[in-house]
């Protein structure tokens, strides 16, 4: 194989290194921010859930407060039943006291409703109490994860470029130019490998006579359909 191309395979391995932890370096913010949002709809749920609790909790003493004014209510109608003097009176003040009866029932099943489901929500909350804890504590530490790596992962980048300048010397001018231009039109991939007579970047299957050179020549040879310099990776 030609030694500039085996230069150029290297070269173009390193700045794919480079790209991808260029990538990686990059995504970091936005992790870390979803991180932080993950985190904070979480909190944000346990807080509803223990805001809805106290809602519960005051709706409950509203209710008790309205049954024992009906309590009241009724003592006191039950005591004046004794001295109405008509039926007509007796009549309207069994009904209101039937009224009373009704909305303390009413009232109490409002009650009953309250204390299932504060029964219910209260061993969820202890529950999503030790989830929650154990969940920020991992989000926290991916967290720092995500931030503590950025200072490695541009010290690699910076040795890796330091690398990349020392190939390029090793490739002569021309090839290089060629190489750059072609990885700036294909996505930073400028040379392709041969294997079982295809290009592997393109897919398309490569003449006959070309990887028959390929095979036995220095020549720098390039693909027919997406024009990448061709390499055998047997022959590094």
């Amino acid at each position: 194989m030609n030694s500039d191309v085996r230069n150029l395979v290297a070269l173009q391995d390193v700045e794919q290194k480079i790209a991808g932890l260029q990538k990686q370096i990059n995504e970091i913010p936005a992790s870390v921010q979803r991180l932080h949002a993950d985190l904070q709809q979480l909190k944000e749920v346990h807080q509803q859930r223990l805001a809805h609790s106290q809602d519960l909790a005051k709706n409950r003493r509203t209710y008790e407060g309205a049954v024992e004014m009906q309590r009241t209510k009724l003592g006191r109608l039950k005591d004046q039943l004794m001295s109405v003097k008509t039926n007509k009176e007796y009549t309207a003040m069994l009904h209101e006291i039937q009224g009373a009866e009704e909305q303390i029932r009413s009232e109490e099943d409002k009650i009953l409703e309250i204390m299932e489901e504060s029964e219910t929500l209260e061993k969820q909350l202890k529950s999503e109490e030790k989830e929650l804890g154990a969940r920020v504590s991992e989000i926290q530490a991916a967290i720092r994860m995500l931030e503590d790596s950025v200072p490695g992962l541009e010290s690699e980048v910076e040795k890796l470029r330091q690398d990349r300048m020392a190939m390029e010397a090793g490739v002569g001018e021309e090839l290089l130019g060629r190489y750059r231009r072609l990885a700036e039109a294909r996505r930073g991939i400028a040379l392709a490998e041969a294997r079982d007579e295809l290009c592997t970047a393109c897919h398309v299957r490569i003449r006959p006579q070309v990887y028959a050179d390929l095979l036995k020549t220095e020549d720098v040879l390039a693909c027919d359909s997406c024009s990448r310099i061709l390499f055998l990776r047997s022959a590094l």
